[in-house]
């Protein structure tokens, strides 16, 4: 997965720029459960989900539009898979130095902290409650763009970045897939994180749901200051304790088995898509794979998905 030190503001000395001097975030195609995503993140708006500003070369010789002499700088790559291509070639060419060593989407620069970094001194019951709507609003919007369900399946407080504008962004999409069946990775490959991964991941079945819980263990770790596979029943009482009533109602409903019962910590009030002029006319590319025997076919219709519910009953009152 992407260090924090590629998504967020700390400076280092293999800092990757572009040609206009702007720092950035490069995330490697290889390992990318479905490319559409990307493409997503490069047509969407959202203060609270990461940017793709486009891609790096994906072949040898290959540097967009450009046909200068910069093309020597590109390098060869023996494992480059056709697909990424086909799927990765509708973004923009990013010309970055260094030349990032194997093919990559380009990602905007973030400068704030990790949210696993932020001490409890600084924390509040209200705070964290705005972090938590925050990120369900950017998962809202993103599966309203995409027209069907999506899941990130690897939310954890090391993917989600607190702004210094005090905004909460999510980051790192690689393992994200829209539930459509037509990744090009099958559902029975996937990315997660032990102790923020809902039970039903184990078991093969992949939901929108299933962020809400990861969502909520990150909360519970931050607050105690543990990684989530040491928490224990003791940690969530304590940490309950410290939350508003109405929060920890929220908190625990995502903590439930029942994948429906997770819905009743949404709150629509509280979620806050951008406006519809903002939205992309397209968004979404023709160029998708076919479903195979191995796929999971996505279980939710538009009127059960969560995300996209909630979603849509705000965008029809704009």
């Amino acid at each position: 997965m992407t260090s924090m030190a590629d998504e967020t503001g700390k400076k280092d000395k293999h800092a990757v720029v572009t040609d206009d001097g702007r720092r950035v975030a490069v995330k490697s195609i290889d390992g990318w459960t479905d490319l559409r995503t990307a493409l997503l993140l490069h047509d969407i708006r959202s203060p609270y989900l990461t940017r793709c500003l486009g891609r790096s070369h994906l072949y040898t010789g290959d540097v967009g539009d450009r046909t200068d002499e910069r093309t020597s700088m590109v390098v060869e790559h023996k494992n480059f898979d056709s697909r990424h291509y086909e799927e990765s070639k509708h973004l923009p060419f990013i010309e970055c130095h260094p030349v990032p060593e194997t093919p990559s989407f380009i990602f905007e620069w973030v400068n704030g902290r990790p949210m696993r970094e932020i001490g409890g001194k600084e924390l509040s019951s209200s705070l964290l409650e705005r972090w938590f709507d925050d990120i369900l609003d950017g998962l809202s919007w993103f599966s309203q763009c995409a027209g069907e369900p999506v899941a990130h399946l690897d939310i954890s407080p090391d993917n989600i970045i607190i702004t210094d504008s005090g905004d909460a962004l999510l980051i790192d999409f690689a393992g994200a897939r829209i539930l459509d069946g037509n990744a090009q990775t099958p559902g029975t490959s996937r990315i997660f994180k032990e102790g923020y991964a809902a039970p039903e991941i184990f078991l093969g079945d992949l939901l929108p749901e299933s962020d809400l819980y990861a969502l909520a263990m990150s909360i519970f770790s931050v607050l105690c200051d543990e990684p989530a596979t040491t928490l224990d029943r003791a940690s969530f009482k304590g940490v309950l304790k410290k939350l508003t009533p109405s929060f920890a109602d929220r908190l625990r409903c995502c903590l439930s088995e029942d994948p429906i019962v997770r819905r009743n910590a949404l709150r629509p009030s509280s979620l806050r898509p951008i406006s519809e002029k903002d939205r992309p006319s397209h968004v979404c590319h023709e160029n998708r794979q076919q479903s195979s025997d191995e796929d999971d076919p996505c279980p939710y219709s538009f009127s059960t998905c969560p995300f996209l519910e909630v979603a849509y009953i705000l965008c029809s009152t704009e």
